[in-house]
């Protein structure tokens, strides 16, 4: 299958698109999460959990450790 030149961009943009969104966004909205099963769909049920309402926490990029630092700093006013 030859691909044309905007469609090998197409690709590229949708896989850089993917990869920020699967590497650095905590809460995907249902659109979002559409896009990274339809583009890894193993992956996606690895890493993406539904918090209802459509939005879906990132467990790749999601720390406990950092959220339970962020609520101390924030309720110890540091």
């Amino acid at each position: 299958m030859n691909m044309t030149q905007e469609e090998i961009y197409q690709v590229q943009q949708d896989h850089k698109e993917y990869q920020r969104l699967i590497n650095t966004v905590e809460i995907l909205t249902q659109a979002e999460y559409e896009f990274c099963k339809a583009w890894d769909d193993e992956e996606t049920w690895n890493y993406l959990f539904d918090l209802t309402g459509g939005r879906w926490l990132n467990t790749n990029v999601y720390s406990e450790a950092e959220h339970d630092e962020r609520q101390y700093r924030i309720e110890t006013g540091l």
